[in-house]
């Protein structure tokens, strides 16, 4: 079994596609659009305070890829382009990035 230093990226059911599927979530893709759109909105707010922030939003083929639901996800991505300095990465990504520039200390 590996040892040492992870990195544990966040994933939440609250910011996830997966709430189509509840009777409690997004009924429509301009819920979609318009939960994630403020999520969004707040977290760069406060990262423009100066402690950048990560939105990661779980999405999944069978979900967000219905043509009803992906319109909600076409017009965030397009909201989210149109703010300077969004970085849109994978998880592999974001492990480069912290390898790269926090690296573990040496124990």
């Amino acid at each position: 079994m590996p040892t040492g230093p992870h990195l544990v990226i966040p994933y939440s059911y609250e910011a996830n596609d997966n709430r189509f599927n509840e009777n409690s979530g997004f009924p429509t893709a301009d819920h979609f659009f318009r939960y994630m759109r403020d999520a969004f909105d707040l977290l760069y707010r406060e990262g423009e305070r100066g402690s950048p922030k990560l939105l990661s939003i779980g999405l999944h083929d069978r979900l967000i890829g219905r043509p009803g639901r992906a319109a909600g996800l076409v017009r965030l991505i397009e909201h989210m382009k149109s703010v300077d300095g969004v970085w849109f990465c994978r998880g592999i990504d974001i492990a480069r990035h912290w390898h790269d520039h926090f690296p573990p200390e040496a124990g």
